[in-house]
């Protein structure tokens, strides 16, 4: 042994095991880690999240509504969305039948195969351990296991731009060449390289193109590649010079893919309406009020780290929880630093790049909804975590051997065997806080069962058990509108017309549906039916869920047409019933209370036949239903309104001629209204335009019985 000191080893140095063994070895741990990612993926998938959201059964219509020939390059459900997530569901569906599975399996796939993406770009730059932790904690986290079990567009936002990473960087490091020549001491005919070079540059376009067609994110998050090239022309001119006309080829492509979708939105503003969310951010900006965007910029960052700051929404992560595990989050700020630190290495600076330009959307609005608008840097994140903890983790390694001895091949081997463990513990630390937190805490919360809608989930397949010839069926919900519960019961039921396409929707604490058949009626307990309707009502069973639940029960009705016909006698008016533009028509009112005092609360039960559902009025997006309102107006003699109510608690969209509607009208009088009669009229108007559907005859209003105030 000589007196010189040892070299210290390099904790990302190769080890000279023979190459083909490296990558058989590397091949293998990768194919373990994607087996291990698709099967927490897959696990209970249909029954895990606990039921539907209301943004990823709209989805499930959209592609239905495909699948039934209604194309659209944008898709006006969840306030406008994208077309690529839904039109991809359609595929499933078509592959593997209508329902859940297909609607989440999507983005079990997308999220599978963005990890082997991410994979392939990372070994050769960052090195094949940074490249197989950063895989291993994409499979395990948290956050990437939510987003790939949810049916939400974004969940497919990183594989496509981990897709334009690798294309990019491909065409742009003059890495053909090199690779080439790694293999073959011939140089590669011009020709060819231009054509591999050619395909790249499409590859790339194409990539940036479908991400801008996924979700919304991906306007600003391309603005990574001319922010790297930017980069290349202050630290490395040569590397510029090379770059940036074969990135410039893949952007101009995008951008001609990507436009007649931006030219149909400029056309068809209303399809879209979520950018509504830039409008006070960008106002603070342009008024110079900078401090709500710093403090936005600052609660964005943190909630990656730091318990509390993490996203609030409920319905895709545990509220407050912040993006990275405790142990994560600290090799995430040693990831940062190690980038700053190696800011003139190319990969180590595009990381930090791909970072910010991913996170811009929250930035700028805070953490709110972070899980999903900041989609686009999910891989860099966990390759970030990964450069921290290969570097940290070897600092330690090395610091454990003995300083005195030189490292030899063999030492060299066991300093690897140790790091490798100490990552292995790693991750297992992190799919254990990630499996506990996903499957148990979140997963396992009533909240989480309500926002999934899971009751309503749960009385669709107990009727589709117990009930399997019911026709028609009426559901109540707090939701009865087009594009929300009834886009749950589309997607779990769309093998039961009864349930998914005819069913009626009301809130039965306000309105009933009477059709000219019995019906089974479901009625939750967040609305139970009015006083009013009970008579009309034979319950057939209660079904008990979980006592903690936001919604612990429901109940079975059955409705007979003839019990409502003491109902339609007890409202029925004298002489002609109005007519409303031939859709409606209105067979009598009354009021629920024979007098009421002021400050006190009048109910004025209407009773109405449908007649043409299409004539309520126009169609309008998002839902392309119509969407009509019924008013109740209560004159105070001056010409105006002494007390009014403005709803329609069974909606428009739902009628089917034939039925009958009960609506209620709460109206609260004022304290100060004056004892007698008021005169009282009824109508209905289109939500959107506002305007009044014509009573045939003449007028647009209807007269009920007048309000009588008591002293």
């Amino acid at each position: 042994m000589t007196g010189d000191k040892p070299r210290p080893p390099d904790p990302e140095r190769r080890t000279t095991l023979h190459p083909s063994f490296v990558i058989r070895r590397s091949s293998f741990v990768i194919l373990l880690i994607l087996l291990a990612a698709f099967a927490l993926r897959v696990w209970h998938l249909t029954g895990l999240p606990p039921g539907l959201t209301h943004d990823e059964a709209n989805h499930g219509r959209e592609a239905i509504g495909v699948l039934n020939g209604v194309f659209l390059y944008f898709f006006p459900l969840n306030y406008g969305s994208e077309p690529l997530y839904s039109y991809t569901v359609a595929l499933f569906m078509a592959l593997l039948g209508r329902g859940v599975l297909a609607l989440r399996l999507v983005n079990v796939i997308f999220g599978t195969a963005v990890i082997a993406a991410t994979y392939v770009w990372a070994s050769p730059r960052l090195g094949r351990p940074v490249a197989l932790l950063g895989a291993a904690l994409m499979a395990v986290s948290f956050w990437p296991l939510a987003s790939s079990r949810e049916a939400l567009r974004a969940g497919m936002l990183p594989f496509f731009m981990a897709l334009a990473v690798y294309a990019f960087w491909r065409m742009t490091n003059d890495e053909l060449r090199m690779t080439h020549e790694a293999k073959s001491a011939a140089p590669e005919p011009a020709s060819k390289l231009v054509t591999r070079r050619s395909s790249l540059v499409i590859l790339f376009g194409l990539a940036v193109a479908l991400t801008l067609h996924v979700y919304l994110a991906a306007r600003v998050s391309w603005l990574l590649f001319p922010a790297y090239l930017a980069y290349l022309a202050l630290v490395d001119r040569a590397a510029f010079r090379r770059a940036w006309w074969p990135a410039l080829a893949g952007l101009l492509l995008a951008a001609a893919l990507v436009a007649p979708m931006f030219l149909y939105l400029r056309a068809h503003p209303e399809m879209q309406t979520r950018l509504d969310m830039l409008d006070q951010p960008l106002q603070d900006i342009a008024a110079g009020h900078f401090g709500p965007i710093w403090l936005n910029a600052r609660d964005a960052l943190l909630a990656f780290v730091w318990p509390g700051f993490g996203d609030q929404f409920l319905a895709y992560n545990i509220p407050g929880r912040p993006v990275l595990d405790a142990v994560s989050a600290v090799f995430f700020v040693a990831g940062l630093l190690v980038c700053l630190w190696r800011w003139r290495r190319p990969a180590h600076a595009f990381l930090l790049l791909w970072l910010l330009t991913g996170i811009l959307p929250s930035l700028v609005t805070g953490p709110t909804a972070n899980t999903t608008r900041n989609m686009a840097a999910l891989p860099a994140v966990y390759l970030i975590v990964a450069v921290g903890a290969v570097v940290t983790v070897g600092r330690v390694v090395e610091r454990m051997t003995n300083d005195e001895l030189r490292v030899t091949n063999e030492e060299r081997s066991s300093l690897i065997t140790r790091r490798s463990s100490l990552v292995a513990l790693l991750v297992l630390w992190v799919a254990f806080v990630s499996a506990r937190d996903y499957f148990v805490r979140w997963g396992d919360s009533a909240a989480v069962r309500g926002a999934y809608q899971h009751t309503l989930v749960k009385s669709i397949h107990h009727l589709q058990a117990g009930y399997p010839d019911a026709d028609p069926v009426l559901f109540s919900t707090v939701y009865p509108g087009p594009a929300h519960d009834s886009s749950i019961a589309l997607v779990v039921a769309a093998d039961s017309p009864p349930l998914s396409e005819t069913a009626r929707w009301v809130d039965a604490r306000y309105a009933l549906i009477l059709p000219p058949a019995t019906t089974l009626a479901v009625m939750p307990y967040s609305t139970p039916p009015h006083p009013t309707f009970i008579p009309l009502l034979g319950a057939l069973e209660t079904v008990d869920l979980r006592p903690d639940d936001l919604d612990p029960r429901f109940t079975i009705y059955q409705i007979d047409p003839g019990q409502s016909r003491a109902l339609v006698r007890s409202v029925l008016a004298p002489g002609p019933a109005a007519n409303f533009n031939g859709a409606i028509e209105l067979l009598g009112a009354r009021w629920l209370q024979d007098g009421v005092r002021p400050g006190q609360t009048a109910e004025l039960l209407t009773l109405w036949r449908v007649l043409d559902p299409a004539r309520a009025g126009p169609v309008v997006p998002p839902s392309f239903t119509t969407d009509a309102v019924l008013f109740t107006h209560v004159l105070d003699g001056a010409g105006g309104n002494l007390t009014q109510r403005d709803a329609l608690d069974a909606p428009s969209w739902a009628w089917q001629s034939g039925d009958l509607i009960a609506q209620v009208h709460p109206m609260t009088v004022p304290a100060w209204a004056a004892p007698g009669q008021y005169t009282t009229v009824v109508g209905l108007y289109d939500r959107g335009a506002g305007a009044r559907l014509p009573v045939i005859g003449g007028g647009d209003t209807a007269a009920a019985p007048p309000l009588l105030i008591s002293p």
